[in-house]
């Protein structure tokens, strides 16, 4: 019995881990931030004060950003297996509007722009389709 209980707090905790490394926030945000949810929605909705990056490609990708107050984005890289990541632009009390985002990959720079608030950037395969092709695509949660 005490085996059971002991494998089920470990898979818990390692499940916890994972979704807890794939988001990501301000370096100043407050623990009240982290927990308060601004009146009128609800974080339970999918998407609130995010952005998404979704890594389709066969290679993996670092990214880097600037949060509109100028304060830098811990750089953090999606591998190509690898769950959505997502950065919440809810700090300083309020859902902020949009940040610079840079996302490079092993031969140079993939994504580099202002990227709005509840916005999906998928990284696409692009050495499929050649070199001229989007490396991005860009689009609004709905």
């Amino acid at each position: 019995m005490k085996l059971k209980s002991l494998l089920f707090a470990l898979c818990f905790t390692l499940i916890g881990q994972v979704f807890a490394a794939n988001a990501h926030l301000h370096p100043k945000a407050t623990e009240s931030d982290k927990t308060q949810k601004p009146a009128g929605k609800s974080m339970m909705y999918p998407g609130y004060c995010e952005i998404e990056i979704i890594n389709n490609s066969i290679d993996n990708v670092r990214v880097y950003g600037t949060f509109d107050d100028g304060a830098p984005l811990d750089p953090f890289t999606v591998f190509y297996y690898d769950a959505p990541h997502y950065i919440s632009l809810y700090y300083y009390g309020y859902c902020h509007s949009g940040m610079n985002l840079l996302i490079q990959g092993p031969y140079g720079t993939i994504y580099s722009g202002w990227t709005n608030v509840n916005s999906t950037v998928r990284i696409v395969n692009y050495l499929n389709k050649g070199v001229k092709s989007d490396k991005v695509e860009i689009a609004p949660k709905k």
